[in-house]
């Protein structure tokens, strides 16, 4: 759609794929292979020539760019929060049920929730938008897990049409988001100079810079699928000049233990934030937390 509306005269058709992180929905994503699976599939068509551009949920691609392959253009993100879903109309976690059971395949996810509420039940739960919504609010099938809430992307359900079960988004400090999270990333291929010169007006520099930031985490610690670590960062205002806030969080996977950093930096200091963050999450001890997961 945007593409056409920049390019009137260029004929855009949709090729559809099934992720291999799709295919693998009873298993967690560590199981099968990561992240990465979500985006494996998609970028083969590309580098086979089946396709010229790939749109990709930002947090689903890894830190490190699979060859021949580039970012072309991220677009301006949507809400980056995550938002609470639950049978019984609960607002906030602290509201769920004693022992409630908590559907989520993020690591990240699991560990905040149980940083608030020991007390839950952290349950398997996979496939896309619409399925994890009907196994959590839709009476159980027969041998089928229960749920009592889940917890999901305010983008994701945005971009679904699916605006009526966002009521309850989670503020970072209690969720911080997870790195890349509401944004999209346009990919091509590294030789293909036609389509990066069509996408690259799509590109917003304020949402490129904070999600570079948040990346810079992710990569510096070897974070992985399997890691609790969320990175999140927002512009704000530093004497007169756009800069940004850049907080992280490590989490031990039942959510005892949690080291956090934030800083905040404008100008040529941006080139060290992230650096910054990592210098004060080691001193804390957050590599060796994460080696015990």
């Amino acid at each position: 759609m945007w593409l056409q509306e920049r390019h009137p005269a260029i004929v855009v058709s949709y090729l559809w794929l099934e992720s291999e992180g799709d295919q693998f929905i009873e298993r967690s994503l560590a199981d099968a292979g990561g992240k990465g699976l979500f985006a494996k599939a998609i970028e083969r068509a590309l580098l086979d020539g089946k396709a010229d551009l790939a749109v990709h949920s930002l947090k689903d691609l890894p830190t490190k760019l699979t060859k021949g392959l580039v970012l072309a253009a991220i677009p301006p993100r949507e809400d980056p929060r995550d938002c609470l879903v639950s049978r019984s109309g609960a607002s906030r976690i602290e509201d769920l049920p004693q022992g409630a059971a908590l559907g989520t395949a993020s690591p990240r996810r699991a560990a905040q929730a149980l940083r608030l509420r020991p007390d839950l039940r952290i349950e398997l739960i996979r496939g896309n938008v619409q399925t994890r919504l009907r196994k959590t609010l839709e009476p159980v099938q027969a041998g089928g897990k229960h749920y009592d809430a889940t917890l999901m992307a305010m983008a994701g359900l945005s971009r679904a049409g699916l605006t009526p079960h966002m009521r309850f988004p989670l503020e970072p400090d209690v969720m911080l988001p997870a790195a890349g999270q509401g944004a999209l990333a346009l990919q091509c291929r590294g030789d293909d100079h036609v389509t990066m010169q069509r996408v690259l007006p799509l590109n917003h520099p304020i949402t490129a810079q904070a999600v570079e930031l948040e990346r810079q985490i992710i990569d510096g610690l070897r974070g992985d699928c399997h890691s609790p670590i969320a990175a999140f960062a927002e512009p704000v205002q530093i004497d007169g000049a756009t800069g940004y806030r850049l907080r992280a969080r490590v989490l031990s996977s039942d959510g005892k233990e949690c080291i956090e950093a934030e800083d905040q930096a404008a100008g040529k200091a941006m080139r060290k934030l992230a650096a910054g963050i990592l210098k004060m999450l080691e001193s804390k001890g957050a590599p060796q937390l994460l080696a015990r997961r």
